[in-house]
């Protein structure tokens, strides 16, 4: 590799506390390529499929030159905060471990106000040092969640591998996407904390004054990072529950899991946080987000280019927010369409009037979805009105019916399950909680009738099956 760091610094400035690079040939050029530009660069080698950032070649099993620098590889002066999300747990661990309570002590303070000189403070407006006080907030509590990411990673993951001995699915059960998180947030403090430091007045001094920091929330929370995010923690989100209710099943059969919990409460790195605790820091992390920027929006001028930036940004953060509570919502539905399935006898089956015939198998089908669930009343043929579970799918409303804890299609003498395509569904006059399905299906029409438990459910089942109907 020819001069490589040149090529690396006029090329790429990579937001992590250490940067891997394959060796160069020779050795004179490379004893006065170790120390350049405040970097000081090591040999050594990086664990699991790690890329030369140089040549773009894997560089596992090479000798390498990576910098150790606390705060030198933290450069992002063009606000490159796209993230290596493919890297696996042992190269998060060495591209990303870092110490981070060396930021700490920056941000121990309640408030920029008493960060800075209280002479420099008192220069600014009113609506300056408001300002100042919410991104002293964002970045504050930016790194209390990265640390909360740490515990994760470096105390309960590191030690249920190495002292509970648990396997790589069950870990991954409780921490989901921790790398991509770690990664993640990493780079969004680090270019946060290098325009702080940019922003010294004077240089180095600890007064500083942050007049631009839109560019730095637009970069992070639009284009790539943006479905990162809705990807990475839509997944978190999604398997909160689950994790925490292994957590528990792990704390109450596995003795080994036991005795490395309670060592815990001994630990100051968890200052009390347990498993339960950090994962629900996560989960609300991103709800923080707009919040923080409406308060950095109310006192910055408008009309201006970092007025229109943050404006953007909060816009994709919700944008974020919103594709994060749908995955969340298909996730738990989609769950509880399994729970079902997993209920009813493998040979499970009904005749439709076409004279198809519809399988439990059919349920789970590619594309196949559920919408809703509820109790009904269907009021078979004989006027009476029978007990069922109603399931909204993609394409059809399915009846089911309970025995001895288990499930199966509803028994009468019309189809159980009721094909979406023109579906019609009306009110039935006088009564207010009841609903008339008529499917004008081509093997001939056929008009079911069902009762809800209010009027108020009645009304969102007609909603909801309407909505449906139109989407097939």
């Amino acid at each position: 590799l020819v001069n490589f760091l040149s090529v690396f610094m006029a090329s790429l400035f990579m937001p992590m506390s250490m940067s891997w690079f394959s060796k160069g040939k020779g050795k004179d050029r490379e004893a006065k390529e170790r120390q350049q530009n405040g970097h000081l660069f090591n040999t050594g080698s990086c664990l699991g499929p790690t890329m030369c950032v140089v040549c773009d070649k894997p560089a596992s099993g090479k000798d390498l030159l990576h910098c150790s620098g606390k705060d030198c590889c933290n450069i992002s002066s063009r606000m490159e905060l796209k993230v290596i999300f493919h890297l696996s747990t042992d190269s998060v661990d060495a591209c990303v471990h870092g110490d981070i309570s060396g930021d700490a002590a920056d941000y121990e303070a309640e408030s920029w106000s008493l960060v800075v000189e209280h002479k420099f403070c008192k220069k600014q407006d009113k609506r300056a040092v408001k300002r100042q006080d919410v991104i002293y907030e964002l970045m504050q509590t930016e790194l209390h969640h990265l640390q909360t990411l740490h515990i994760m990673a470096e105390v309960f993951r590191r030690g249920m591998r190495e002292e509970v001995q648990l396997d790589t699915e069950a870990v991954e059960r409780i921490f989901p996407c921790l790398d991509q998180l770690l990664v993640f947030h990493h780079a969004f403090f680090a270019a946060m904390k290098e325009r702080r430091h940019g922003s010294a007045q004077p240089q180095g001094h600890r007064n500083y004054l942050i007049e631009q920091i839109g560019d730095v929330l637009l970069q992070q929370f639009s284009d790539e990072n943006k479905e990162k995010m809705k990807q990475v923690y839509g997944d978190f989100c999604s398997h909160h529950n689950e994790a925490v209710s292994f957590f528990k099943e792990l704390q109450q059969h596995n003795k080994r899991f036991q005795s490395f919990i309670k060592q815990q409460g001994n630990n100051s790195l968890v200052r009390r946080r347990e498993i339960p605790g950090c994962i629900l820091l996560v989960t609300q992390r991103i709800t923080k987000y707009p919040v923080l920027l409406e308060r950095i929006l109310q006192y910055t001028q408008e009309e201006t280019e970092e007025h229109a930036e943050l404006s953007k940004a909060l816009a994709h953060i919700r944008e974020v927010i919103t594709a994060v509570d749908l995955s969340v919502s298909e996730y738990e539905r989609h769950q509880r369409l399994q729970e079902v399935w997993n209920r009813m006898e493998n040979r499970s089956a009904t005749k439709l009037k076409n004279g198809h015939t519809f399988r439990k198998q059919d349920m789970m089908g590619p594309g196949q979805t559920l919408r809703h669930q509820g109790l009904l009343l269907w009021k078979t043929a004989t006027g009476r009105l029978k007990d069922v579970l109603a399931l909204l799918l993609t394409d059809a409303l399915i009846f089911l019916q309970e025995k001895d804890q288990k499930f199966t299609f509803a028994t009468d003498q019309k189809p159980p399950v009721i094909a979406l395509q023109k579906l019609i569904v009306r009110e039935v006059a006088n009564q207010e909680r009841g609903m008339f399905l008529i499917s004008a299906s081509a093997a001939g029409p056929e008009m079911y009738e069902v009762h809800t438990a209010s009027k108020e459910e009645r009304n969102a089942w007609m909603r909801l099956i309407r909505e449906a109907v139109e989407r097939v």
